[in-house]
């Protein structure tokens, strides 16, 4: 793919004005259609949440002029996270909050000031809808894919244990292999976090799996708005964990990954919350 096909010569008709006309029942359903709740009702201790799983681009914002293919990336989207957040879901018997839009229209997990908000390139491949978003456009973004999934993960989150917010990552960034396989993510050190990583360290390396401590990334030196908001800010113990994208995208280490996760998070919520805890 090269960058010139990537960009819709007719992105810029798509302006404030045709924004502007969408009326209130068009966002609405729109809002509705940016987020899904699995399991509301669901007695386990853990909340997932998927903020990245999907990559969508609502119809009036063409794709942002991206040519479709980009939005099958991992600019776009966490890749296997929609299905590996559904198996936790069902197999641990956990409510989730599942994020249909893309990252590229808006990604909930930074703050609304930082620049990947709505990314305006992809490694140097311009996004043209995201080049120069007027207060209409952003409203309009915030009011679909923000408002939604807020109030879905609140709503969610009360009288849970911990939350699980469940992303993926590439095998190569900037040229360098990482030598991880799944990574727990953290910021404030809580006896889940230390159970997670005991745990997942010895079914990892029964496994096969390499667990990364705060890597690939290291949550104490980036932003993380999700966790930050819903679990540090209000005293819940919670992580994120990082499973990388090829492993989800194969049948045979997709299966290994998840009977993992599974054994994992059942056994630390057998352990730390035994009355609401189920096993797998």
């Amino acid at each position: 793919m090269s960058a010139p096909s990537s960009v819709d010569p007719e992105i810029g008709t798509m302006n404030a004005a045709s924004l502007a006309e969408l009326d209130d029942a068009a966002i609405t359903a729109l809002a509705a259609a940016s987020v899904e709740r699995l399991r509301i009702e669901a007695a386990g201790p853990y909340l997932l949440i998927a903020e990245h799983a999907g990559n969508l681009v609502p119809a009036p914002w063409r794709d942002l002029g991206l040519a479709a293919p980009y939005l099958g990336t991992h600019f776009a989207v966490d890749i296997g996270v929609d299905a590996l957040t559904r198996r936790l879901s069902r197999t641990l018997r956990a409510p989730a909050v599942v994020a249909h839009c893309s990252r590229l229209f808006l990604d909930y997990n930074r703050p609304a000031g930082e620049w990947d908000f709505m990314r305006p390139d992809l490694g140097g491949i311009p996004v043209p809808g995201n080049l120069a978003p007027d207060a209409i456009d952003r409203r309009l973004r915030t009011l679909i894919a923000w408002v939604p999934l807020e109030q879905a993960i609140v709503d969610a989150a009360a009288g849970r244990q911990a939350l699980i917010s469940v992303h993926s990552f590439t095998p190569v960034m900037g040229g360098v292999r990482r030598n991880v396989d799944i990574g727990v993510l953290w910021r404030e050190q809580s006896p889940f976090v230390t159970s997670v990583l005991k745990t997942l360290g010895a079914q990892g390396a029964q496994a096969g799996l390499r667990i990364g401590d705060n890597e690939p990334y290291d949550w104490r030196q980036a932003i993380g708005y999700t966790l930050n908001r819903h679990g540090l800010e209000q005293g819940r113990a919670c992580l994120y964990l990082e499973v990388r994208n090829d492993l989800l995208a194969d049948p045979e280490t997709f299966e290994l990954v998840s009977r993992t996760l599974e054994t994992v998070f059942a056994t630390v919520a057998m352990s730390l919350w035994p009355k609401p805890a189920v096993a797998v």
